[in-house]
């Protein structure tokens, strides 16, 4: 659609659009502020044409419910349809499950919230300075066909009805592992919680790839309007850069929450080796991965920025060398401006990152790296122990 447009009015719709567009996770949770909404607020709900808000980013400017507070609904929602199961069985939880189905609903819940901050903070970084920046229309076109295909709701919705139950069998499996020793047994009320908030997890995950992962290496793709005397000064640099370091703490946030939740109730321990290695390929590895592969991304935008400037001053020194003798003072003065500016610019750094923004990402990883050990110090030891031989 966008290729049918005039060229005017390319970046004009690609900016409407950018607002409206909505993840799979973002349409449960709004799903639940609309009904919140007719519930509360009746008259606001009747007021606008559409169901849902056509603008994704300000809807909560314009009275909509919060998200934090839909995201609480839809942790009650998933507590209450396993507790009528467990009703209807006769059958009520016990402490350790009521822990663990707690636990269960609220990172389910937590995990479309963090979705629904990281995805608005993409588009709004995109909409408010990076698309004035884009001086090819080519890029516009490509930037927009390719946020049309991934806000597309069937792939994400079939990847959690497939990768769901296995990750909820997967994570209520270990649990029932752990804790054989008290005389549980398997609960289809437990389950359907675990299985809701699984599902809801592998939706958000979906959104991982494609937006933290993939689009960094988009950048290379496209061209930008930099600062051409410092390019990593730059104010797309600086933009990007906030927008990835954004997207770590909200993931590392919601890792903190997840090494402890995992080990606190019981999900994870030394005699459920599968889940913790399964943990660390799938959360971990990608949360580094995400930083690292934005960040050389985005540092190879400034070098190839650094390196277009460099090569039109190169030749300019080369000309200018080819026509000046020892007797052209003036001549000779221009080429050593000409190469103190080359010089100077060769000299400006390649990364958006400097010590301290990498001691900050050391220091982000240490504080969940501490939260799995202090919550799994018998587990550590266990280790050790077999390590050293003691």
């Amino acid at each position: 659609m966008l290729n049918d447009l005039k060229t005017s009015d390319r970046k004009r719709w690609l900016r409407e659009r950018m607002h409206m567009y909505r993840s799979l996770p973002e349409y449960l949770l709004d799903g639940v502020g609309m009904v919140l909404e007719r519930l509360l607020n009746p008259t606001e709900a009747k007021r606008r044409s559409a169901v849902l808000p056509v603008d994704a980013s300000t809807q909560e400017e314009e009275g909509f419910p919060s998200y934090w507070l839909n995201g609480i609904a839809v942790a009650l929602g998933t507590l209450l349809i396993g507790w009528l199961i467990a009703l209807g069985l006769r059958r009520p939880f016990s402490t350790d499950e009521l822990w663990l189905v707690l636990w269960t609903a609220g990172t389910g819940a937590l995990a479309l919230i963090a979705n629904k901050v990281n995805i608005r903070a993409f588009l709004s970084t995109f909409h408010d300075a990076l698309l004035e920046r884009m001086p090819r229309e080519a890029d516009v076109v490509h930037l927009g066909d390719w946020l049309e295909s991934n806000f597309g709701v069937w792939k994400p919705l079939l990847s959690g009805l497939v990768a769901g139950p296995g990750l909820a069998w997967l994570l209520y499996g270990s649990w029932l592992d752990n804790h054989k020793d008290t005389g549980v047994s398997f609960h289809a009320g437990v389950f359907a919680i675990i299985l809701l908030a699984s599902i809801q997890s592998v939706w958000v995950a979906y959104y991982l790839y494609p937006f933290y992962v993939a689009f960094p290496s988009r950048l290379n793709r496209y061209e930008f309007d930099l600062y051409m005397n410092d390019p990593s000064s730059s104010e797309v640099v600086g933009r990007l850069s906030r927008l990835l370091t954004f997207i770590l703490y909200v993931t590392l946030g919601f890792i903190v929450q997840l090494t402890v939740g995992v080990t606190v109730v019981g999900v994870l321990t030394e005699s459920t080796p599968l889940a913790g290695f399964l943990f660390s390929i799938f959360v971990w590895a990608p949360t580094v991965i995400l930083y690292a592969a934005g960040q050389y991304h985005l540092s190879d935008l400034i070098s190839r920025a650094k390196w277009r400037i460099l090569n039109e001053v190169q030749a300019k020194i080369e000309a200018l060398s080819k026509q000046t003798d020892a007797s052209g003072k003036t001549d000779l003065d221009q080429l050593d401006k000409l190469m103190n500016y080359h010089d100077r610019i060769k000299a400006t750094p390649n990364s958006a990152l400097n010590f301290r923004s990498s001691l900050n990402f050391l220091n982000s990883l240490l504080l969940p790296i501490l939260a799995f050990v202090f919550t799994n110090l018998d587990i550590v030891q266990g280790m050790i122990t077999r390590i050293f031989g003691e």
